[in-house]
């Protein structure tokens, strides 16, 4: 290891014997420099890290795990692979609920969520082929979701119906009304959407789960300009935002 010293012993010597003729009275140190306090801290977490009990996390704590902390969210972005699900004349649904439950998920996890997919690309594999249902529910069953997220693009016969819709089964669970008003509530804001939360559809992401779940219709791809809207990267964003939100604000009223 280098040192710092150079040159012969006897100039050292020499240079020393100097130095002491020619030296004063010593200047005392304060008792907590500013050298000494940082190696007392260095010294101090190596300790802990080292002598940690067995059984407690060694990291330091967080300061702020966030407010959806403790809640283990499934997002369930519909259809996938071989099924495009509704299709417009521009875009499929598969796509826009893949970019929307995505970026949904990111906002989650940084708000202290866990956070599981049904799916995080459009490759589904080819043995869930005309078996995707039992695969969705079997990752509810495996992970334990404390609330449901299905995405999904809505499609109608007549061109003008347009609008985000969330749908709810009240028999699963008693809470899932709530959430689903929440959602509509956040979308009603940002998107101007006109339409009310429903019971008026069969989807076994809510007919087979007892957890808070929802399936929320971003909107119709039947309808020229809202597919436009859907397509849009922004809107996406938007949608997922308030999704988001709406998750915050049920979470906390259910504290």
């Amino acid at each position: 290891m280098d040192l710092g010293i150079e040159g012969s012993e006897l100039r050292g010597a020499t240079e020393m014997t100097r130095a002491k003729k020619g030296r004063g009275k010593r200047k005392r140190s304060p008792l907590f420099s500013l050298k000494s306090t940082i190696g007392l801290l260095i010294i101090f977490c190596a300790g802990y890290l080292v002598f940690a009990p067995q059984g407690i996390d060694a990291e330091l704590p967080l300061l702020h795990k966030g407010p959806l902390s403790g809640e283990t969210i499934l997002i369930d972005p519909g259809h996938g692979g071989f099924d495009p699900g509704a299709c417009g004349s521009i875009y499929f649904e598969k796509d826009i609920v893949l970019n929307v439950g995505l970026l949904l998920g990111e906002k989650l996890e940084k708000a202290g969520a866990k956070v599981v997919y049904t799916r995080t690309s459009d490759d589904i594999g080819e043995d869930l082929q005309g078996n995707t249902s039992a695969y969705r529910l079997g990752l509810v069953e495996k992970y334990q979701p404390t609330i449901i997220i299905s995405v999904h693009c809505n499609d109608f016969e007549d061109p003008k119906i347009r609008g985000a819709q969330v749908f709810y089964n009240g028999s699963g669970n008693v809470r899932s009304e709530e959430l689903a008003q929440f959602i509509q509530d956040e979308l009603e804001l940002h998107t101007g959407t006109t339409r009310e939360i429903s019971q008026e559809i069969g989807h076994f992401m809510l007919d087979e789960t007892l957890v808070p779940a929802v399936t929320v219709e971003t909107g119709f791809l039947s309808n020229p300009e809202e597919e436009i809207l859907l397509g849009s990267p922004s809107y996406q964003e938007k949608l997922a935002q308030c999704i988001y939100n709406a998750i915050v604000s049920f979470v906390n009223a259910g504290q």
